[in-house]
């Protein structure tokens, strides 16, 4: 479909309106570093009056403000000390989507974000050294629930056509097949904005550009005056792709204490000599080198020389005109300095800087750039309230401690995830050491293998590749770095790498991490030891099904696995060898396939999402069901239940089987049916002897070519994970009774707590211990039930 004609905008011809030096120079500060800008003669024609410039830029008080918006602040800054009056809204459709979305937060709440985001920003730009006297915050609600505001939302949308609206909110608005009316009515929406805050003109990102000539188009057609559009490039986040909020692995919160900081930026994607979708380099490019030029400037106006050493990202003895200085040791060359980004560049691509070196500079660079911000949240007790009721889960102020109590040393923040892991450790060596002290006074001490199983958790993990692998069992990876590997996703739990050697291209490495994910949301903490256990049960699963149909797997071989850590690190490349503590126990080397769009739902009982839409229309994906059925009850059959497989931070569809034949055609259809039952019918029966029920799984398909055989169809494989407590709903066999829920050996529990808790879907969400720790049991008696591990192993 061709765009819209608005959209199609001539690039900005030569101005004819001339400026004085000083607006010229206005003009230049106001437009520079963009990606794009539309209307630039707007902007000119009011400074060549004299008048004061003024702008709008939007954003959502939902949730914490995090270092991707340094990316804008930084180019609002250069709108500030410009003289340009800069307006920043709390934008109402987006106030009033946070209001009723329940599961995120209560008005009330939205009302203290809004508070919470109006004093870090100007905190922020204070740092900076940037004037605030000219920024102002608004909220949608002083204008959007007026009668002339509402009549124009009608004028506007009458003017405009469903097509028109879709496509000009393609690039922020997500897809559907049935898109509320909000999502419709959302551009034409911030298009009014532009007249009723009075800008000259907008500033967002590039997504945004199919909106801006939207009200480029339209807003004169109500007899509104046209406004200027300036554009900022899309920066990665430190995980790859868009930086968003979404991706608790791509953000760092204003508020972070040093130590989150160098875990996030330890943990970033920053593959050596690659640029693109290197999240740490476009930082240092988007605002850490802009920063440094921004304090060069304003020294040179004050007549002083630009800064180094502390206060800025300039080591001492650089040479004069430095912005960006990464200190290193001797033997690796010393500390070297960087004029521009387009220096910095070159010499990363040509592998002249290690990205260890790299990310150490942006880590003191950070550092240094929030510890003022922070310093002032501590010493402001008003801040630090209304940053408790905007963010009460996930609140970084310190903890007030009752007068009637003797206080305690509280801490800042949470602990990190390796504190967590150090005290666990610190916990487990304390009780091997009490097993150990009462077995020698018993007259029986324990021989060394038996030491290392005395503590419980020990004892139940089962063999050593499902405890730890070459890590301790109370270790967590949420994250992993592999910087001689290329990324090419990172779902929820796994992360996959292409492998380095050219005979491999047409293999993956499969690395399941510890992180836990619930209502689409990813925890701030992981579970320890998850990602073995999961990989641990895949392959024992593949392993066992094979005989219905051909998996991905090809290394490590069942044998090796089920053996010890060792042996089945044997078979791994040995390019792989200096990333071992990361990979042991929880990677897989894979057959590349195509994957298909499809995940197959088996249920064998009726529970869950189904048991809801049973209740409310007696089906199940559209499926007529039996009448009077209850909770839990065994189905007559196994049912297919499809759904959509979504891209990443998408959700996945529920749809009826018959819908699969219109994505994949009859054949493929029919195939995907017939062995997803058989895989839950063979899998199902299999557990019950372990006394275990399967309630319902999912499995995910791939096609694998031969490229010997070009005109052959590609075979069906099995791939991703298999029969997992994270794909799959397990409950005792001997526990269960139908007609009401199952406690069962999965997430389930995670689930009520957090709803129990009211932080269902919510960001920011750190797991206390005796949450983490029961999860990971359920997963782990999961594992040795359907093994015939440790207790369960007769």
């Amino acid at each position: 479909m061709a765009d819209p004609a608005y959209t199609q905008q001539a690039a900005e011809n030569p101005s004819s309106i001339a400026l004085s030096a000083e607006k010229e120079a206005e003009f230049e500060r106001i437009t520079r570093g963009l990606q794009e800008y539309t209307g630039g003669d707007i902007i000119r024609k009011v400074l060549s009056e004299n008048r004061t410039v003024k702008a709008y830029w939007g954003t959502a008080p939902t949730g914490r403000p995090h270092i991707a918006y340094c990316v804008p602040l930084v180019k609002i800054a250069d709108f500030l000390t410009a003289g340009v009056h800069v307006k920043i809204l709390c934008m109402l459709p987006r106030f009033l989507h946070a209001f009723l979305d329940a599961s995120k937060s209560s008005l009330q709440t939205v009302q203290y974000r809004v508070k919470y985001y109006s004093i870090l920003l100007k905190t922020v730009f204070t740092v900076l050294g940037v004037p605030v006297d000219k920024l102002e915050f608004v909220t949608g609600s002083s204008y959007q629930f007026k009668a002339d505001y509402t009549l124009d939302v009608y004028k506007f949308h009458a003017l405009t056509s469903v097509r028109e609206a879709e496509h000009a909110g393609a690039d922020v608005v997500k897809e559907s097949e049935s898109p509320l009316m909000s999502s419709m009515m959302y551009p034409g929406l911030q298009s009014l904005d532009e007249q009723y805050l009075d800008v000259d003109f907008q500033f967002g990102g590039v997504d945004q550009r199919k909106i801006f000539m939207y009200a480029a188009h339209f807003l004169p057609r109500l007899g509104y005056a046209k406004r200027a559009h300036l554009m900022n490039a899309m920066v990665p986040g430190l995980s790859g792709g868009k930086m968003s909020a979404s991706d608790p692995k791509s953000k760092i919160d204003f508020l972070a204490q040093p130590a989150d900081i160098k875990a996030s930026i330890k943990a970033a994607l920053c593959p050596p000599g690659e640029i693109e979708n290197n999240g740490v380099v476009a930082f240092i490019k988007a605002v850490l080198i802009p920063i440094q030029a921004l304090r060069n400037e304003q020294a040179t106006t004050k007549g002083e020389k630009p800064p180094v050493g502390e206060g800025s990202f300039v080591s001492e003895g650089a040479p004069e005109g430095t912005l960006f200085s990464i200190s290193r040791p001797e033997k690796f060359g010393g500390n070297v300095h960087f004029k521009s980004y387009e220096e910095l560049e070159k010499a990363y691509i040509a592998e002249e800087v290690h990205p260890g070196d790299l990310k150490s500079a942006v880590t003191e660079a950070l550092i240094q750039l929030l510890a003022p911000i922070r310093k002032a949240f501590d010493e402001d007790e008003e801040w630090q309230e209304i940053e408790r009721l905007a963010y009460p889960s996930a609140s970084a102020a310190p903890v007030v401690a009752d007068k009637k109590v003797k206080k305690k040393d509280v801490r800042k923040s949470a602990p990190t995830e390796e504190e967590r892991a150090a005290l666990r450790a610190a916990k487990e060596k304390e009780k091997a050491e009490k097993a150990a002290a009462k077995a020698t006074a018993e007259g029986h001490p324990l021989k060394p293998a038996e030491l290392q199983q005395s503590s419980a958790s020990a004892a139940a993990a089962g063999p050593a590749i499902v405890a730890s692998g070459s890590r301790s069992s109370t270790s967590c990876v949420t994250s992993t770095d592999l910087p001689k590997l290329k990324l090419l996703a990172k779902g929820k739990v796994r992360d996959i790498y292409s492998l380095p050697a050219p005979e491999d291209q047409d293999k993956l490495l499969f690395v399941a991490t510890d992180r836990m994910s619930a209502f689409d949301v990813i925890m701030n903490n992981g579970i320890p030891s998850k990602g073995i256990t999961l990989t641990t049960l895949s392959l024992f699963w593949f392993d066992k099904l094979k005989n219905i149909i051909p998996n991905h797997v090809l290394t490590p071989s069942p044998a090796s696995c089920l053996a010890s850590p060792s042996d089945s690190w044997s078979e791994f490349p040995r390019s792989l060898d200096e990333y071992r503590d990361q990979l042991e126990g929880r990677s897989m080397i894979v057959k590349k396939c195509e994957v298909v769009k499809i995940e197959a739902i088996v249920r064998g009982y009726i529970t869950g999402s189904a048991w809801s839409e049973y209740k409310k229309s007696q089906t199940v994906h559209g499926i007529e069901m039996p009448e009077g059925l209850v909770e839990s009850e065994k189905l007559p059959e196994p049912l297919f239940t499809p759904s959509t497989k979504a891209d990443q931070g998408e959700h996945d569809e529920n749809i009826h089987p018959d819908k699969v034949k219109d994505i994949c055609g009859p054949e493929l259809a029919e195939q995907f049916e017939k062995v997803a039952i058989r895989l839950y019918t063979e899998a199902s029966e299999y557990a019950l002897e372990r006394g275990l029920i399967l309630a319902d799984t999912k499995f995910e398909f791939g096609l694998l070519a031969d490229p010997t055989k070009p005109n052959e169809k590609p075979q069906l494989i099995l791939i991703d994970e298999v029969l997992t407590p994270d794909s799959s709903r397990y409950w005792s066999a001997s526990n269960y009774v139908k007609g009401k829920p199952q406690a069962s050996f999965d997430k389930q529990y995670l689930r009520d707590w957090l709803i129990s808790e009211g932080l269902k879907a919510k960001e920011d969400v750190t797991l206390p211990e005796h949450v983490v720790e029961e999860t990971r049991r359920k997963y782990e008696e999961a594992r040795d039930r359907v093994m015939g591990l440790g207790q369960f192993a007769n």
